[in-house]
């Protein structure tokens, strides 16, 4: 029995890693942000904040507030990646993700 729960858990915890509910992969979405947050979620720009060693609980609530639109979404554009100069914003992103994409990238740039 206890062997089941803990299979239970581990699954829990590392599934959402993999790949995101929303299909898409867990990485590309990591790269779409380093794009602009810079490689392992440390920003060299001033205008972008790093995502590295912040809480998931922090991350995620900004990540939720960008979705619902509850925060101030300036333009920027992409700094590196596949779409270089594309303009964009945090609320147009965050409202691609899906919540589990949400909370995997939390949980992922906090450990960084």
């Amino acid at each position: 029995m206890r062997n089941g729960i803990a299979l239970a858990l581990a699954a829990t915890l590392v599934l959402p890693l993999a790949a995101s509910a929303g299909g898409q992969d867990l990485q590309e979405l990591i790269a779409e942000c380093e794009a602009c947050h810079g490689p392992d979620g440390v920003s060299a720009e001033d205008d972008v904040p790093s995502l590295a060693d912040r809480s998931p609980a922090w991350l995620r609530e900004v990540l939720e507030q960008f979705h619902f639109y509850e925060r101030h979404c300036p333009t920027t554009t992409y700094r590196s990646g596949d779409h270089p100069k594309t303009p964009t914003n945090m609320c147009s992103i965050a409202n691609t993700l899906s919540e589990e994409d949400r909370q995997a990238l939390a949980n992922h740039f906090a450990n960084q």
